[in-house]
């Protein structure tokens, strides 16, 4: 019956995870709770996770990944990289190494989350399909994060298992060899085959059949912006578009919620949708 039990509470996982229906930390308590009252684990069994190294290692690296993100020090990168990419080849080999580095270190949805807001508006500057950027920013996360013992999740918990076994841990760098090889190889293979393989298509494209939950992006003043000389609040951008402007940057400028400020050209507008 255990074995029922487990394959069935397995597919339900599965499920609820492909699914979308419910937020991943409430499938995985309800499958730690299905397990539990299922009797395949005892209340001790149930509960030792929360004593294990690898479970306090993934919350050790998730206040490194809040700080490093709260400090803006990804974003400071990220902004270089960008802007130091003329055209889409430049953009790619300067973004997926700055993405690989950071990821290597910091939690990689953390690591997205920085990069993701400038992805597209670099790409409009450079007349550039953000579709063919957007998944090898991805990629690069994951190539990163295979190279050091923190960068991704499944690192720690394979070396809290091999402790365990007596087969001893591994250590900080010990898979940087191999995951430099095929971050070397990942980058190389997306620089040269995305052109064809990923398709065309610009950010109305990219959205119009989707629906986007509430999101912070940066919108840039281009010089034909039909925003131009216009305040925030004469262009009725929460009424029209459903965005409010959170700060307004301006060279080394920052205004914070800029509602009567004369929007210019090379203007940045953080911007939080719905």
């Amino acid at each position: 019956m255990e074995i029922i039990w487990v394959v069935v509470i397995l597919v339900g996982a599965v499920t609820l995870f492909v699914t979308d229906r419910m937020p991943v930390d409430q499938v995985a308590l309800l499958v730690l709770g299905a397990l539990l009252l299922s009797g395949v684990l005892t209340p001790a069994e149930a509960l030792s996770g929360l004593s294990h190294p690898a479970t306090v290692t993934l919350g050790a690296m998730l206040f490194l990944s809040a700080g490093l993100q709260k400090t803006g020090a990804v974003a400071v990168l990220g902004r270089w990289l960008v802007r130091r990419g003329r055209n889409r080849t430049l953009l790619l080999l300067g973004l997926m190494p700055g993405v690989g580095v950071s990821s290597a270190f910091i939690n990689n949805t953390a690591t997205v989350t920085v990069f993701l807001p400038m992805v597209p508006s670099a790409a409009a500057a450079r007349k550039v399909s953000a579709s063919k950027l957007l998944i090898p920013l991805s990629h690069a996360s994951q190539f990163g994060g295979v190279c050091t013992l923190i960068g991704t999740s499944t690192n720690p918990v394979v070396h809290g298992i091999s402790q365990q076994a007596g087969l001893g841990g591994f250590e900080l760098f010990e898979f940087a060899a191999l995951g430099g090889v095929m971050f070397a190889a990942g980058t190389v293979y997306l620089w040269v085959v995305s052109p064809w393989l990923l398709p065309d298509r610009r950010g109305a494209e990219l959205t119009q059949n989707d629906q986007l939950g509430p999101y912070i992006t940066e919108v840039p003043v281009t010089a034909d912006s039909p925003l131009l000389g216009r305040t925030v609040l004469e262009a009725r951008l929460g009424e029209e578009h459903d965005g409010t402007v959170l700060e307004l940057i301006r060279g080394e400028r920052k205004v914070w919620a800029p509602l009567r400020e004369p929007l210019r050209e090379g203007d940045i507008c953080w911007c939080a949708g719905g």
